[in-house]
């Protein structure tokens, strides 16, 4: 249950910022690791950062999503509202966009032709974000990833912090993994294009009437990297089916390989969730992620 103190904090964040505006209906939307999300009078959705990482994240949303919103034709947020926390964090609104979120019942409840329009319309996302100026990127602060490094940090990370926490199958499974992975110079062969980097269902909208999608939302985690990365949501909540006919409408080539890739991507997600499921003392994160990886172990190792 939701405590009264919540949103009277909201409110009060709210009030504080913009005096102008009366705040007579307040709906939790959802909260996450790096941010909380409400419903502000049916119109406008405020996103408050709760952390340092998500108040970064914020910022670079605020300098990038006007330049991007002029490429993409689906519907994103513009942030009509900015203002700061009591903390100092930024806080953000916008006007709440057209369609829900999807979800993976609704997704697989789906007709064929309804699939077939959504993989068209991701390709096309996909392919706007992606040809937009790498150069431009930069300058609007959004990060580049160095996916041999990151991944190459993540390895010894889990090495140090996770290892004393698990099996020694598991040790060998994750470090199997990992060393797959960098030591292939192919998977680094790539050239580095801007990313949603978080296409997971829940940030896609879609309209039931028209069934379609709308929009897409959080762009939290936008970053220049491997392109190859932004097909990891697709195949994880959509499937292996799906995410190959987005990648065939933009004529991908070595798909086989792309996948390989996706498979590792995947496997250090969770390696992730385990290492932030310790930082938060989170048991319930820790005992989630080591259970996905033990079942990968049994059915991807040496396959």
């Amino acid at each position: 249950m939701i405590k009264y103190t919540e949103f009277d904090w909201v409110k009060k964040m709210i009030n504080s910022n913009f005096n102008n505006m009366k705040v007579n209906h307040i709906i939790k939307l959802g909260e996450g690791w790096m941010s909380r999300a409400y419903l502000i009078n049916h119109e406008v959705v405020f996103r408050f950062p709760k952390e340092k990482a998500g108040a970064i994240d914020t910022e670079i949303e605020i300098k990038a999503l006007p330049s991007l919103k002029k490429h993409i034709s689906l519907n994103i947020p513009e942030f009509i509202f900015l203002g700061k926390q009591d903390n100092g964090f930024p806080f953000v609104g916008y006007r709440l966009l057209p369609g829900e979120p999807m979800n993976e019942q609704l997704f697989c409840s789906l007709p064929p032709e309804t699939k077939n329009k959504i993989a068209h319309q991701i390709a096309e996302f996909m392919d706007q974000i992606s040809s937009f100026s790498v150069a431009h990127a930069k300058n609007l602060d959004i990060p580049v990833k160095n996916f041999y490094q990151s991944y190459l940090e993540t390895f010894y990370e889990v090495k140090e912090k996770a290892f004393p926490e698990v099996n020694q199958d598991l040790q060998t499974y994750i470090s199997y993994r990992f060393e797959m992975y960098l030591e292939n110079k192919n998977n680094f062969k790539y050239s580095p294009k801007l990313l949603h980097a978080d296409l997971s269902m829940d940030h896609l909208l879609f309209d039931q009437k028209r069934q379609e999608l709308t929009g897409v939302i959080d762009f939290g985690d936008i970053k220049i990297g491997d392109p190859d990365y932004e097909y990891l949501y697709l195949l994880e909540e959509c499937g292996e089916a799906f995410a190959k006919i987005v990648m065939g409408l933009r004529k991908e080539e070595n798909v086989q390989h792309k996948f390989e890739k996706l498979s590792f991507f995947l496997t250090a997600d969770n390696v992730v969730l385990l290492l932030e499921g310790l930082k938060r003392n989170n048991k319930e994160m820790i005992e989630e992620a080591i259970d996905i990886l033990q079942y990968e172990m049994k059915t991807i190792h040496l396959r």
